[in-house]
Parts: C-alpha cells; structure tokens; sequence
C-alpha cells in the first residue's frame, strides 16, 4: 500500500480517503481532546474536523471516543472506500475482532458502537499507525483544549496545520 518508511504518513490507495483520528487528554484531566483530518489519493487536504468534551477520560477511552466521532463524521460526507488510521493499536484489534465485545466496559461499548458505524459505507479499512504517522490528527486534537465547541474545515486546512500537512508530503 505504502512505500515510504512506515513512521510517516503516506498517501491512501487509489480511489480511498484517508482518515487520521487521535485523541488527546489534558494533564488535568478535566477535558479531552478529539481530531481527525481527511486527505484524498494525492494527499491534499479534504476536510478536518476538532472537538473538546469536557470530561476527562482515559487514553483508551479517548482514542475510542475519536475513532467514533471520525466514523460518524465520515458517514455524513462518505460512504465508501474509506482507511481510517490511529496509533491506538489496542483500538484497532479491538474493532478488528471478528467477534462482538463480550465486555460491558465503556472501552467496550464505544468499540461495539464502532462496529455498527462501519456497516455504513462500502469499504472501510481500520489501520494502526505510528504517532509519528498521525501527527496532524494529533495536532488537532490538541488544538481543541484552546477552541470553543465543535470545529470544522472544509477544502482549506486552518493555519495552524499547514506546516505538518506540508512535511507529510515531503
């Protein structure tokens, strides 16, 4: 699929968009932070979308919690032929599993709700990456501690990610 280094982003196959999501928690823990970015084929931006909620979680949950904002978000634009990449690997074969969770753990649940998001679009792919690979999304959900509420970027990226959406394609 990628031929560069495995440690930093690449563009998706042909006729796939890819969606990086990351999660970040406060060190207070007062409020956690979600991002994700969209990119096509050639590796231009598409959309990015950034959001604060105001509990604490833990990493885990939290990761979950953007993975399931990235598929909810993704199906109201997109239906098909879709990666979604995090460098939450505990997520990924949790969501990968063939099986339903038996766990009735919020972790557990979210990823349930996960499963039932995927069944919307034609193709999905759920993939782990490195931090190092997923440093915009990472960006983003950082960013959302000093936002007010829901963030949203169509066609043109905010200032503050043009630098590493750049060094992506480098």
């Amino acid at each position: 699929m990628c031929i560069r280094d495995r440690h930093t982003w690449c563009k998706p196959p042909e006729q796939l968009i890819k969606i990086n999501t990351d999660a970040a928690c406060h060190v207070n823990g007062e409020m956690t932070g979600l991002g994700c970015v969209a990119r096509d084929e050639s590796g231009q931006f598409v959309r990015a979308r950034s959001r604060k909620v105001q509990v604490g979680h833990q990493p885990r949950i939290a990761e979950a919690l953007s993975m399931r904002e990235a598929l909810s978000w993704t199906k109201e634009w997109r239906s098909s032929r879709c990666v979604f990449e995090t460098d939450a690997k505990t997520l990924v074969d949790a969501i990968n599993k063939v099986k339903e969770s038996q766990g009735e753990s919020t972790f557990d649940t979210i990823v349930d709700d996960c499963r039932e998001l995927i069944k919307h679009f034609e193709e999905v792919l759920i993939v782990f990456v490195p931090r190092s690979a997923n440093s915009v999304a990472h960006l983003l959900a950082k960013g959302a501690y000093s936002m007010s509420g829901l963030q949203e970027w169509v066609h043109t990226a905010p200032d503050f990610l043009i630098c590493n959406l750049d060094l992506d394609m480098v």
